[in-house]
């Protein structure tokens, strides 16, 4: 397969650059990535500013690669619209972090994904949780999981034009993770602490957050502290189809 990586931590991040040489393995790999972190990008486009794009050289890895200042969803677009041509998935990541639960709404890795499915390309993201205190993991775990889901998708025909599979690995030894279970998004929410740090015309603030406790046993928040690899397949379609019915009665009418 042609595949198109990208992400949210920049081109130079270590995880794009693992996922891409394990990926090259099997298949052909073009990389457009922001040429800095863009983390918690979320789905935003550049349309005031224009983007710029530049060749990249990446030592280890012999595919074309472009780096974009722009967002995630600027890379998928340029991606399959200019750099990459035709391309037969969307694989975004490897993110420093995990993406579960509605925090994948904050997520530039994911944005990227969905990116690729609302023009109709499969699309896969990848994130691995991490000991925030250091910085020295390592990827290629991640990155044999996420060879191994396309794999699969690809023997099984489950590869879907407009649906992202949203992919998360525990931090935990490879030989520790108990399996993979498919699963709904649970709810992220967090105590958050803002921190004065200065005040003069404008108060500035540091922000401090701390997950809350998890509470749906069905979620890929819970089994990832578990220890399973998650996977949840994700639409860009935010209807809530259950609440239609109702929302037709009070609201419908015709002037």
């Amino acid at each position: 397969m042609r595949i198109l990586i990208t992400n949210d931590d920049g081109i130079y991040a270590r995880g794009i650059q693992v996922l891409a040489k394990e990926i090259a393995q099997k298949h052909e790999v073009i990389i457009v990535a922001p040429r800095e972190q863009k983390s918690a990008s979320s789905h935003s486009i550049s349309i005031h500013e224009p983007i710029r794009v530049r060749e990249e050289k990446l030592d280890g890895l012999q595919c074309k690669a472009y780096s974009v200042v722009g967002t995630p969803a600027d890379c998928t677009q340029m991606g399959v619209s200019l750099l990459a041509g035709q391309v037969d998935l969307v694989l975004s990541g490897i993110n420093r972090g995990l993406n579960c639960g509605t925090d994948i709404l904050y997520s530039g890795t994911v944005s990227a994904a969905i990116e690729g499915a609302i023009y109709n390309i499969p699309s896969i993201a990848v994130s691995m949780e991490v000991d925030w205190e250091k910085e020295d993991e390592t990827y290629e775990k991640a990155a044999r999981w996420a060879s191994r889901v396309i794999d699969t998708a690809v023997a099984q025909n489950y590869l879907r034009k407009n649906i992202v599979l949203n992919l998360n690995i525990p931090h935990v030894p490879e030989d520790k993770v108990k399996g993979v279970k498919v699963c709904k998004l649970g709810k992220s929410t967090y105590q958050t602490e803002y921190v004065l740090v200065e005040e003069h015309d404008d108060k500035v603030y540091t922000i401090k957050g701390t997950r809350n406790k998890i509470e749906e046993e069905d979620s890929d928040l819970y089994y990832i502290s578990q220890g399973y690899v998650t996977l949840t397949p994700l639409h860009f379609d935010f209807t809530d189809f259950k609440m239609m019915n109702q929302a037709e009665e009070y609201f419908d009418y015709t002037i």
